[in-house]
């Protein structure tokens, strides 16, 4: 095996473990160099790349590279931080620049989300309202606005409706929206093309409003948590709003520094929650006439029951039900969705499995399956695995003897402290309560 074999074949072995993702950000630009004994030289881009493989990947790569060889392999890295990345890199700090000061009044804003198109229920009113009295004031108040609850229920939509408001009422504003995963990439790219005074301009000098997506993204990310740590100080310093999303409140992010975490919870934390049924069919009925579809009373009932809740699952449905529309261009009745879309609606499964669990958890702390089976004991990892115990116990029919099989091959007792630890705390930790109702959720189990 040559050493471009054996560097493909460690890539798929990590994007099993770690996700095609974090492969194609952190290591697909690596090269390897010479193995030589038992050690394998990989040349990265620059020492910051160097730095975070080895504090988040190195194991696993040494671990991969031993078993592919048949030896023990160590893995050192070079970096080629003096040298021009690639032919590509000129042109590409040529275009950032040219994006920063060309900055338009709006960057990555939704224009069709807006207040007018939200629909107010029980869950939302909160976080509406402190979305509309940022909107009217911008950095005035809650600064930061942080909003924070599951998957598909909205939260987007306020930030851009927060947006479109203070473009239209402010002509001085310039708005930046983007997702914390972008950021990170953006940051990248900057580092290796040795463009960050610019990132910095757009972000820090030239953005009157910044909107920050999923920012449960930074668990983990040491530099652009840092890079986001004088972002955040650099604008609320100068008087200007800063909102935020995530699936979870600040202090439930693993690996958030304690720095960013107070600054996070200093501002306004506002929740929202899943739609009750009555909201839920008022927001089905709202996008399904900005499709211009006529859901009848039965199939609007059935659309709500199998989406639980999830605005995003429920827009999904309508898309579905819309393409069918127009290319079949028959009318639009239960019966009718039910036959082209089948299997739609069929019933959740009555049981769980533990291996779903335990992804279902390790996916909402940003973790590996196998984190929360091994046999590593952190901080980060403890109350995840204690959570999965919990929902494994309670959700699936086996012992706590055969769930100790299940977490790795531990002891009963350690399967019954979890589950009893946990249990215990969600009678006086509703954040606690809440996380695992929304995993729960994500799992389709009804309590």
């Amino acid at each position: 095996m040559d050493l471009t074999q054996l560097w493909e074949s460690m890539l798929e072995a990590m994007r099993r473990q770690i996700g095609h993702q974090d492969v194609e950000i952190w290591l697909r630009s690596a090269k390897p160099i010479n193995l030589e004994a038992d050690t394998l030289l990989v040349e990265v881009s620059n020492r910051y790349y160097a730095d975070w493989i080895e504090e988040n990947y190195l194991e696993d790569l040494c671990t991969e590279a031993s078993s592919l060889v048949q030896r023990s392999v160590q893995i050192k890295f070079t970096w080629r931080e003096d040298q021009a990345s690639s032919n590509e890199s000129p042109q590409i700090q040529m275009n950032f620049e040219q994006e920063v000061e060309e900055l338009p009044r709006s960057i990555g804003v939704n224009t069709t989300q807006t207040f007018e198109s939200f629909v107010i229920g029980e869950c939302n009113k909160f976080a509406h309202a402190a979305a509309a009295a940022v909107a009217d004031h911008p950095a005035k108040q809650y600064n930061p606005l942080f909003i924070y609850g599951s998957t598909g229920l909205g939260k987007t939509h306020l930030m851009h409706a927060v947006a479109n408001r203070v473009l239209a009422e402010q002509s001085s504003s310039r708005v930046v929206y983007v997702t914390a995963e972008d950021f990170m990439n953006e940051m990248i790219n900057c580092l290796r093309y040795k463009c960050m005074d610019d990132f910095r301009s757009k972000y820090r000098r030239r953005s009157t409003v910044l909107l920050v997506d999923d920012v449960q993204f930074l668990s983990g990310k040491e530099r652009t948590q840092e890079e986001f740590f004088h972002t955040f100080n650099a604008l609320q310093g100068s008087g200007r709003q800063i909102i935020l999303t995530s699936d979870v409140v600040p202090r439930e992010i693993d690996k958030l520094e304690p720095r960013l975490r107070t600054r996070f919870e200093g501002g306004l934390l506002a929740d929202m929650q899943a739609p009750d049924k009555e909201t839920l069919l008022a927001i089905l009925m709202q996008k399904a006439d900005s499709y211009r579809l006529n859901i009848p009373p039965d199939l609007a009932e059935a659309i709500a029951g199998i989406v639980e809740g999830n605005i995003r699952e429920l827009e999904g449905i309508l898309n579905r039900i819309s393409a069918l529309h127009h290319f079949y261009n028959e009318p639009i009745t239960l019966e009718w969705v039910q036959r082209r879309l089948p299997g739609e609606f069929d019933p959740p499964s009555a049981s769980v499995t533990v291996a779903a669990i335990i992804e279902a958890v390790a996916r909402f702390h940003n973790l590996r399956s196998v984190d929360i089976t091994g046999s590593k004991r952190t901080r980060a990892l403890t109350r995840p695995r204690h959570i999965a115990m919990f929902l494994a116990r309670t959700h699936t029919s086996l012992s706590f003897p055969e769930l100790g099989r299940e977490f790795g091959g531990r002891d009963h007792s350690t399967i019954q402290h979890g589950y009893h630890k946990v249990r215990e705390e969600l009678e006086v930790d509703p954040d606690l309560a809440y996380k695992v109702k929304l995993i729960e959720q994500g799992l389709h189990i009804r309590t």
